[in-house]
């Protein structure tokens, strides 16, 4: 098994009860929009960075960039890694650990279509994740 990397973007993150959280408006790898320039009121992204069990990350950062500009960049410290390390302990015969950066953009100002670029370091190597492109809609279709 290798290490990997995803994103999730949505319209929201929710807090539930028992450590839960909710993801609404899950975007695929597209969204569009009606017009440019454009305001969103948030824009939210987990990203999971996932390792084999006999592989625990030493360190991991996940930074989002938008036009060459950074938007993001988180960091987990070893106190942070140490507890993901700790809480996987708790599951039967774990196979893999996850490490998992949570980002709310809010508000998101785009003056065209551009693309999010998400980038998983961990351990000075690069774990290849998916970011989220953001285009003009096609002229018949409805956006709601």
């Amino acid at each position: 098994m290798t290490r990997f990397a995803y994103s999730v973007f949505c319209d929201d993150l929710r807090s539930e009860v028992n450590n839960k959280i909710s993801m609404m408006g899950i975007f695929g790898s597209l969204m569009y929009l009606q017009t440019f320039p454009s305001v969103l009121p948030k824009l939210c992204a987990v990203i999971t960075a996932s390792t084999p069990v006999d592989q625990p990350f030493k360190s991991i950062s996940f930074k989002g960039t938008m036009d060459g500009n950074v938007i993001f960049d988180i960091s987990m410290n070893e106190s942070q890694i140490t507890e993901m390390r700790q809480s996987a302990s708790f599951i039967d015969d774990p196979k893999f650990f996850e490490a998992k950066a949570m980002v709310v953009l809010s508000p998101l100002h785009l003056t065209n279509p551009t693309r999010i670029h998400v980038t998983v370091l961990a351990d000075g190597q690069e774990i290849e994740c998916g970011g989220l492109q953001i285009s003009k809609s096609p002229e018949d279709m409805a956006i709601i």
